[in-house]
């Protein structure tokens, strides 16, 4: 694994941040522009490196990109000339199965390698597969690639009812439906933020799109689309790494234009309940890790997974997001208490609290999917290997700071797939790390 860091933790984190702009808006929303033959601008984009995996994949296919500036990206998918993705950069995360719904809009045909990215269990894309085939699309499944290819004669109208509202699955099948000439209605589609912005980017392009953050999306597809500026909105899974920072170093951050009602609400509702003081302040968020943190079953308005023992379960959006659940976890372990962690979604997400318990977490692991975190503990540092999960290793990155202590992480290297200057960032907010390669 690589990439090393020694962190020196005990130190109150204040100061001002800017969040990063969603990235799973981003990787979806980059493949978008083959469906036009018009150039799509994207305005903040993070240098990240599935961002740039992600534009190396598209210049293979014979994209025209101007990169000169990642605030104005440009990209140009005229001279598009291939179906096929590149087999060692498809595999190295899992957005490159997102290539298939344009591509197959494009071309017909589709040949994407098996995707890879963070481990979370088996994450199959079966959720891909059963939506395209509703959608009348033949799907071989190869040891290293699945062949993806459209009908000859499309039905006028095809009705999709999700096996699960898969965001990814909801991304592909919307951006199928988009480029060619029928209409598809999504049932059991995702609604979560990401999704909406890209749901937003295509109707800019001209697509006909009724039921935007709901569960049911009605898609008129056209075969041709204009150009059209994408803006991400922040990522809220970066904003939720700073309220818990603060909450856990006893600090105070600005975290500028966090304050994003229709996505952040349900969010700071959770963390207002482990006490966790958040205030509004016009477009911003103030967190002041100043309150004693506590996991009450009783007066804490958790719901109860038993007598005394709050529970804290995320759900498909609106309710509370997977991917900050680890961070919850770290949370949890700075509090009074104890609360049953369950994540149903991911058969090894809940694998790193392995890692917390090393650096100190009491932490009973119930079964794969279910724990039980009891607080608050002192964190005690040591040598700590990074599992290959993006938000796992965040997690363990944050419990390094909770404490006055010394704590030496490896495979930090994982971070940047999301977070380009994550460490600048916190040590301008006071954190003492060290960067040993």
């Amino acid at each position: 694994m690589n990439g090393t860091i020694k962190v020196i933790g005990g130190n109150k984190l204040k100061g001002k941040v800017t969040p990063i702009p969603n990235k799973n808006s981003i990787v979806a929303a980059l493949p978008a522009c083959i469906l036009s033959n018009e150039t799509i601008t994207y305005k903040n984009v993070p240098k990240s490196t599935d961002v740039e995996k992600i534009l190396q994949m598209l210049k293979l296919l014979g994209a025209k990109i101007d990169d000169s500036d990642y605030n104005n990206l440009k990209i140009n998918c005229k001279n598009i000339h291939s179906y096929k993705i590149d087999p060692i950069l498809g595999n190295q995360i899992r957005a490159s199965i997102l290539f298939a719904g344009p591509l197959l809009a494009k071309f017909g045909k589709a040949k994407i390698p098996l995707p890879g990215g963070c481990v979370l269990g088996k994450r199959s894309i079966s959720a891909h597969i059963d939506a395209f085939q509703k959608a009348g699309v033949t799907v071989k499944v190869h040891k290293s690639f699945v062949e993806f290819v459209a009908p000859k004669e499309l039905k006028k109208e095809y009705r999709i009812w999700q096996c699960e509202a898969s965001v990814t699955a909801t991304e592909n099948i919307a951006m199928y439906a988009t480029g060619i000439n029928s209409e598809i209605t999504i049932i059991d589609a995702a609604s979560e933020p990401h999704v909406c912005d890209l749901i937003t980017l295509l109707q800019n392009m001209g697509a006909e799109i009724t039921g935007l953050g709901s569960n049911r999306l009605k898609i008129a597809g056209k075969l041709k689309l204009g150009s059209a500026t994408f803006t991400p909105r922040p990522d809220f899974v970066d904003i939720a790494g700073y309220i818990v920072a603060a909450a856990v170093t006893g600090g105070e951050i600005i975290i500028k234009e966090g304050n994003i009602p229709d996505v952040m609400d349900g969010i700071i509702s959770w963390f207002e309940k482990f006490g966790v003081v958040i205030l509004k302040d016009k477009k911003d968020l103030l967190v002041r890790g100043i309150s004693k943190l506590s996991m009450d079953g009783i007066k804490g308005d958790f719901p109860l997974a038993g007598d005394d023992l709050p529970k804290f379960v995320p759900r498909p959006w609106p309710g509370f997001p997977v991917d900050v659940l680890p961070v919850v976890a770290v949370l949890a372990c700075k509090a009074k208490g104890r609360i049953l962690l369950q994540n149903w979604m991911y058969e090894s997400g809940l694998a790193f609290v392995k890692n917390l318990n090393e650096m100190g977490a009491n932490i009973f692991i119930c079964d794969p999917q279910r724990v039980i975190v009891s607080g608050p503990v002192k964190f005690k540092g040591g040598e700590i290997a990074s599992p290959g999960v993006i938000q796992a290793c965040m997690a363990i990155f944050l419990a390094s700071l909770a404490d006055s202590v010394t704590t030496t992480i490896h495979g930090v290297d994982i971070l940047k797939r999301r977070y380009p200057n994550l460490f600048d960032i916190y040590k301008n907010l006071g954190a003492n790390i060290t960067v040993l390669n």
